[in-house]
């Protein structure tokens, strides 16, 4: 291989990963355009298949077994007014009251408290080259905030997301959906 065929292996100057964008509701509350411009970084997500090992003679046949999906973990920017992070803990507080241990509305999947989201990877037009959309989003974790003297950067907070799947663009998603008819109808 020469410096010319690694060169065209990185067709368009390849993926930077600082060109990206989420989108997402934070559970009853609206704010999407604050999400966007205040994700300082996330991640595309992890997924995996886990093995089930079948002994067979003193050997051992893997099978592939069910697929789990890693949580999802963002990190903002704190807004001025704390509007995005009280946002966030709001959306806790709804799905979970801190007091009385009840949620405001049903825990129902399809509902408000549990909205789509997505991430975007951009090329440098700010087009979409790959889309995550992860269904059924909860958040389970608001991070901490160091506060101190000595640091002069602008304060930011880690949330995590729960979710139960994602898809790509590369993904059908009509696998397994509906009633397939019988051969021959």
């Amino acid at each position: 291989m020469n410096i010319d065929s690694f060169k065209n292996a990185l067709s368009k100057g390849g993926v930077r990963s600082n060109l990206y964008r989420v989108q997402g509701n934070i559970g009853n509350t609206s704010l999407p355009t604050k999400v966007g411009y205040l994700c300082k970084s996330a991640q595309l997500p992890a997924t995996t298949i886990e093995s089930i090992e079948v002994p067979y003679r003193g050997r051992t046949l893997k099978l592939p077994g069910d697929r789990s999906y890693a949580e999802w973990t963002l990190s903002f920017m704190c807004d001025g007014d704390f509007e995005l992070r009280n946002a966030f803990e709001k959306w806790m507080d709804d799905i979970n009251r801190t007091v009385d241990n009840t949620a405001t509305d049903d825990l129902n999947l399809t509902g408000p408290l549990f909205p789509d989201w997505k991430i975007d990877q951009l090329d440098r037009q700010g087009n979409p080259i790959k889309s995550y959309q992860f269904f059924h989003c909860w958040v389970s974790e608001v991070g901490a905030v160091d506060v101190s003297f000595d640091s002069t950067d602008l304060m930011e907070f880690d949330v995590t997301l729960q979710y139960t799947y994602f898809i790509t663009q590369d993904t059908d998603v009509n696998v397994g959906v509906g009633i397939a008819a019988a051969p021959g109808t």
